[in-house]
């Protein structure tokens, strides 16, 4: 039975505060759905405004029934899901019921409408980790270099916030580093934030000569190995229509950044050689 004759907010607000075991059906009128936008949907993904549209034509004209779908809320009362049907109310005006599940727990956001198009990025925007796209293509390298970087397997949303909570919770001010390199020499960010904190995991204090000295443009001495890689980098890229495979970007810096840790000069033949053989463990 569906809950009419009261603002929906005040029945949302009490069964947010009391969750009920099934689902309730509730008549959402347009300030309520206005104050859950503004007071319950942190960091979820932007809108999509073309659905928007699409929903609020439809509410506007009495064509939106009563469907399965659910308004979902966690256990921490944000709004998890239903952001697109709350704004297209707003927008058209017009009330529109739904059934609606409070309750949820926020450990199950990777497995939420699997269905839909959710990636690793919006999982992670919504459990409120910022730059949430770079951090998961971080998570991913961080785990294919410590597991193996050939695998091609993608990694499920749910797993890579696992990654995130549990694996890898000390990654995340690293994301600076990457996105510092990404600005100055367009490498990948996500990549570059996994190297640059596996490197700091082998030996903190020269990951940090290796990376202002890059960042710096410090090529001489011992310095002269990220000169020749950056170099070779550059070359490979411009060989191949702008492009560098991920892998072969990948093993160059490992290899430049193992010659660097070993206090060795290097040479250009060892970092030719290393995009054609196995990536070098840097642990």
């Amino acid at each position: 039975m569906a809950i009419t004759g009261t603002p929906a907010i005040a029945e949302i607000e009490g069964f947010l505060a009391n969750p009920p075991a099934t689902s309730r059906i509730i008549e959402i009128d347009s300030d309520s759905a206005s104050t859950l936008l503004s007071e319950r949907n942190k960091g979820n993904r932007p809108p999509k405004p073309n659905k928007v549209q699409q929903f609020a034509a439809d509410m506007a004209n009495a064509n939106w029934g009563l469907t399965g779908d659910t308004l979902k809320f966690g256990s921490d009362g944000r709004l998890l899901d239903g952001q697109n049907r709350l704004a297209a109310c707003v927008r058209s005006n017009a009330p529109f019921k739904t059934h609606v599940v409070f309750g949820i727990d926020p450990q199950l956001f990777g497995r939420m409408d699997i269905g839909k198009p959710r990636n690793p990025s919006d999982v992670l925007h919504i459990a409120g980790y910022k730059y949430s796209s770079t951090l998961a293509s971080a998570l991913r390298w961080a785990y294919l270099l410590d597991n193996n970087p050939y695998n091609r397997e993608t990694l499920k949303p749910d797993f890579v916030l696992n990654l995130a909570r549990d694996v890898y919770p000390d990654i995340e001010p690293f994301i600076k580093s990457g996105r510092d390199i990404n600005r100055t020499f367009a490498h990948p960010a996500g990549q570059s934030t996994a190297l640059i904190y596996v490197f700091s995991r082998s030996d903190e204090k020269k990951c940090d000569d290796f990376l202002q000295a890059w960042l710096a443009g410090r090529r001489n001495g011992k310095h002269q190995i990220i000169d020749t890689m950056q170099a070779l980098l550059h070359s490979q890229k411009a060989n191949n229509n702008g492009r560098i495979h991920e892998l072969t970007r990948a093993a160059i810096i490992i290899k430049a950044w193992n010659i660097f840790k070993s206090g060795n000069k290097g040479t250009l033949a060892q970092l030719q050689s290393a995009s054609s053989t196995p990536i070098e463990d840097v642990m």
